[in-house]
């Protein structure tokens, strides 16, 4: 009598066999996979510390597109420490922080095997306003400007210690001046270089020493504007149309021009009383 269910001793040994085999291919196939992984992370070690693919120092960076400031200057403020696997590094962080760190507008970071070193593109941010804060001289009293910086459009300060080339480019010094303290105007300055850069009457320096009373030199004369509010544009729009005032009252004898009530402009005249021109101030 033959049972279907019964299994022969060659059977199984020959299932044996077959388990053993597929136990042998599972540990070789784990052995492979851990030497596989463990020859990436040593060669990836190896590559990383090749003494071939490190930048030792800043002269291995080359610098395009500056023109304001220089390469020296440029390289100094690169946030990277020497030396430094071209590997390890992550292009798009150092742009990041570079941007960060300096005035420019964009910034491409290029990683380059032979030779080693990096490239650095970028685009600076022009500056159009030099900025001055008034200085008490100890011995004399007696006040005086220094140049603290630069100002963007978008109302970045910007230390004087940047732009060590723009002597060379005196085409692209703003000829614009900002007097005070940047506490003062850095939070206002994007709105109000917008509005001065539009106004058809030319406006050399923005004196904002004090808070209560900005006051703009301009090319018909000096004109206050009290503290800084949302009256602005209708000052500005009001110096527009007094921009032919000149041809009446000589610029010389005009002492200052006071918008400070934009509805009743008038003008401080030198040996007179002051005068209202409220005609200015109509359509």
């Amino acid at each position: 009598m033959i049972y279907p269910n019964v299994i022969s001793t060659t059977e199984l040994k020959n299932r044996r066999k077959l388990l053993e085999r597929e136990r042998r291919i599972r540990r070789l196939t784990s052995l492979f996979r851990f030497g596989a992984i463990l020859g990436f992370v040593t060669t990836t070690f190896w590559y990383t510390t090749l003494p071939h693919w490190v930048i030792r120092d800043s002269k291995q960076i080359e610098i395009e597109g500056n023109e304001l400031m220089t390469v020296e200057e440029i390289r100094g403020l690169i946030p990277l420490r020497y030396p430094q696997s071209i590997l390890k590094l992550s292009p798009q962080k150092l742009a990041r922080d570079i941007k960060r760190k300096m005035p420019v507008e964009d910034v491409v970071v290029i990683k380059e095997f032979q030779p080693p070193r990096l490239k650095i593109r970028l685009k600076e941010k022009p500056p159009v306003a030099v900025a001055f804060s008034p200085k008490i001289s100890p011995k004399t009293q007696q006040i005086t400007f220094e140049k603290t910086g630069y100002l963007d459009a978008d109302g970045v300060f910007v230390d004087k210690k940047f732009y060590q080339n723009l002597e060379k480019h005196k085409e692209k010094i703003p000829q614009l001046k900002i007097i005070g303290w940047p506490q003062t105007y850095l939070p206002y300055w994007q709105e109000i270089y917008y509005m001065v850069e539009q106004s058809s009457v030319k406006i050399n320096t923005i004196d904002w020493r004090n808070p209560a009373n900005m006051v703009l030199l301009t090319e018909i004369g000096t004109v206050y504007i009290g503290p800084y509010t949302s009256k602005f544009p209708e000052q500005l729009m009001v110096l527009e149309k007094m921009k032919t005032i000149t041809g009446k009252i000589p610029r010389e004898k005009i002492v200052y021009i006071d918008l400070m009530a934009p509805e009743i402009p008038s003008i401080k005249e030198k040996k007179e009383e002051e005068k209202s021109f409220n005609k200015y101030a109509g359509s």
